[in-house]
């Protein structure tokens, strides 16, 4: 009767299932995991997969709980109906017979998932923290990113106004990333531009 949840459950020195005085046994802790979406929110995705990993046990886990309850309900209704009471006649004569209780209905397993299965209704999100890489430099695909662009292509346009674009370069660039703000240094409007178009690009695509 235990056997589906055999893994879940606490285990005696001869690996026979741990039970109590109802012949129930005793469920593992369940497993703890961080909240996928808050880590996400943060841009702490370094070790999302094994979160998400964490996130497909406790789900299995969830269930294994289901199928000790039922268990627990299955045991009652079966000491129910095999104590119920003799037919007997009521008042006008008529047999009266007790029906038993149906039984419950284990809770089907669900499949165990992966971590990109877990991860997938957020991956759109965790591609755009993780960004572009240039110089070395994961750039996040942020607004922030993109308006801090967007200022300094303004800035070098004035310096040209004031033809002072020699004295711009190298710039550095406070860049969003996952791992917090890093300073990216572009060394001239070459780079620049390469690194402005890359970045357009890859976040355009989010929008597409």
């Amino acid at each position: 009767m235990i056997t589906p949840i055999l893994e879940f459950i606490e285990l005696d020195a001869e690996q026979n299932p741990v039970v109590d005085d109802q012949g129930l046994p005793t469920l593992m802790q369940r497993p703890i995991s961080k909240n996928i979406p808050d880590l996400i929110n943060k841009g702490k995705i370094d070790n999302i997969d094994m979160f998400a990993q964490l996130h497909a046990q406790i789900l299995q886990w969830d269930w294994a709980e289901l199928y000790f309850n039922y268990l627990i309900d299955l045991q009652g209704v079966e000491k129910h109906n095999a104590n119920l009471p003799e037919p007997y006649e009521n008042e006008e004569g008529e047999l009266v017979e007790v029906q038993p209780l149906p039984l419950p209905e284990a809770p089907e397993r669900p499949p165990l998932k992966t971590s990109d299965e877990v991860l997938e209704p957020f991956q759109r999100h965790i591609n755009k923290l993780i960004g572009i890489e240039f110089k070395g430099v994961q750039v996040s695909l942020n607004e922030s990113n993109q308006n801090g662009l967007s200022a300094l292509k303004s800035a070098l346009e004035l310096a040209k106004e004031f033809e002072v674009e020699n004295e711009f370069f190298p710039v550095n660039f406070n860049a969003e990333t996952r791992q917090g703000v890093k300073v990216l240094t572009l060394d001239d409007e070459t780079e620049f531009k390469s690194f402005g178009l890359q970045f357009v690009l890859a976040r355009k695509a989010f929008f597409e």
